[in-house]
């Protein structure tokens, strides 16, 4: 199983828990509608607002890179939740050797995203268009602009979704769950556990998660 087959399986087996299995058919384990359109393009603003594009402030705060990359990462999980709702995850595996462009454009990267953001509106409000392997094409382009590989991807990727799988189990839905461990986001503590060992396997990357969880004062 290459990178890409196994993030797909791991975002199946997060969405299976998070939302129950009849979330392929658009609804949670609740009842509520699923929309992962407007997922992705929230991101895609959000990716948007880590860049200095505000003409009346700011005018010498440098891009959030670190932030992009980030809000890219949470845009593949809801890409891949859509392509799995149409039973297309195959689709991406033409990225597999994907290599980084380096370019750090600012202007070409809000581009990217803007295309992305509305191509998602589009499909989000007219149910019978469905653009998300135009989405996935700008996905990797975007990737790659961030000199983002496969690899890189997968790495930053099983960070979050283990991450998020650990907040669901942990109370996040009602609320319960504590996001700063002694001063620190979480996220930045599961970057830091995969930063020290880069080969850790998401189930290792869950058990130190509720390691250092537990020892939160």
């Amino acid at each position: 199983m290459n990178y890409i087959e196994q993030m797909f399986d791991l975002q199946k087996k997060l969405n299976d828990h998070t939302n129950g299995v009849m979330w392929v058919e658009g609804i949670t384990k609740e009842n509520r509608k699923i929309s992962w359109y407007r997922c992705i393009y929230m991101e895609a603003a959000e990716a948007i607002d880590s860049f200095n594009w505000k003409h009346w402030k700011s005018i010498n705060t440098e891009t959030d890179w670190a932030n992009v990359r980030v809000e890219l990462v949470d845009i593949w999980h809801f890409i891949m939740s859509e392509s799995i709702r149409l039973k297309d995850e195959n689709y991406a595996n033409k990225y597999l050797k994907l290599k980084p462009q380096g370019d750090f454009n600012a202007e070409v990267l809000i581009n990217t995203l803007e295309k992305m953001l509305n191509l998602s509106v589009a499909s989000n409000i007219d149910h019978k268009i469905n653009n998300i392997r135009d989405i996935t094409d700008l996905f990797f382009t975007a990737i790659s602009q961030v000199d983002m590989d496969i690899a890189e991807l997968y790495k930053r990727y099983v960070v979050k979704n283990q991450l998020n799988a650990f907040r669901q189990q942990h109370g996040y839905k009602d609320g319960s769950y504590i996001k700063l461990w002694n001063t620190v986001e979480d996220n930045v503590v599961a970057f830091n556990i995969m930063d020290e060992d880069p080969s850790i396997s998401p189930s290792g990357l869950y058990q130190k998660l509720e390691l250092k969880y537990s020892q939160i004062g």
